[in-house]
């Protein structure tokens, strides 16, 4: 039995497969080795299982079903001849026992993805994209939030928020002009630790393609959005968790993982500041933040 163990967010994962799943994308980063894993997924290389409502036309990716005790999420390719999507795995979960089914067949000329050729067989890009990620880091006390988590110093920030208000930018901002490393373009993990709040790098990371397997303690959580001038003001404990609740990743049609979605958000919107930050495209807005942040 060949295996495959991941830390992502402080969450040990490990992949129990019959074939060694093959390097892909920058899950190669955050690969480790030994230890008890939190969470064992056994991966098996036979047809999905057939369960009611299982057999419908998909008109998303992903598809989640319960039956019989358990909860099967489909994950699906784009078939660009047939213009449909076709499902190659299941995750099946039952308890805290998690099967993944994979039937994918590497002769086809289907991709996965129209943007990526995939080596034949298993890959690390298939078993990460088959399985809840968000929900699985949720239920070990960690959250993946849409966001640009950069380290300045010993501090993490991540810009977080609404699309088009400039997280990417700020963060390409704080890297040129106060010297700040970008860990993540796309999303970071965040999880309480000692006494705090730490920020991850994940393996995914949009089309920013910046991605490092890094950890800082969370300073702030920044809010952007696009203005005219540049200020800051830290957001009420409310404000905080609205914000915060619309940059966490999880599967929204399941109760459980929205409580646990929920939650999260509030502990660190109670904890941790936020500031929202109206802001230009420049270095002012650099300079605005930094100095609101050192009276923080």
């Amino acid at each position: 039995m060949d295996s495959k163990t991941f830390n992502t967010g402080g969450v040990t994962i490990r992949f129990e497969c019959g074939e060694p799943p093959a390097d892909h994308g920058f899950f190669r980063l955050f690969r480790t080795e030994g230890g008890e894993p939190d969470v064992r997924v056994r991966v098996l290389r036979q047809p999905l299982p057939a369960v009611p409502g299982s057999d419908a036309p998909y008109t998303s990716r992903k598809r989640r079903l319960v039956y019989n005790g358990a909860v099967y999420s489909y994950t699906c390719f784009a078939d660009p001849a047939a213009h449909s999507l076709v499902p190659y795995a299941c995750e099946e979960r039952r308890g805290e026992e998690t099967t993944l089914f994979i039937d994918y067949h590497p002769d086809s000329s289907l991709r996965l993805s129209r943007r990526s050729e995939l080596p034949s067989g298993l890959t690390d890009y298939m078993l990460f994209d088959s399985i809840s990620l968000p929900d699985l880091m949720l239920e070990n006390s960690a959250a993946v939030i849409h966001s640009s988590f950069i380290a300045a110093g010993e501090d993490g920030l991540l810009f977080a928020g609404a699309k088009q208000q400039g997280k990417s930018t700020q963060a390409a901002l704080w890297e040129r002009f106060a010297g700040a490393t970008v860990i993540n373009g796309d999303r970071a993990a965040v999880r309480p630790e000692n006494g705090g709040f730490y920020a991850y790098g994940v393996p995914y990371c949009g089309s920013s393609k910046i991605c490092l397997n890094r950890r800082a303690p969370l300073k702030a959580v920044i809010f952007p959005e696009k203005c005219g001038c540049n200020s800051a003001r830290l957001l009420t404990g409310f404000e905080a968790f609205k914000r915060l609740i619309g940059c966490v990743s999880y599967t929204e049609d399941d109760p459980a993982a929205a409580a646990l979605a929920v939650d999260m958000a509030g502990r660190i919107a109670s904890s941790v500041p936020c500031v929202l930050l109206r802001c230009t495209p420049d270095e002012r807005s650099v300079q605005t933040l930094r100095r609101f942040l050192s009276g923080v």
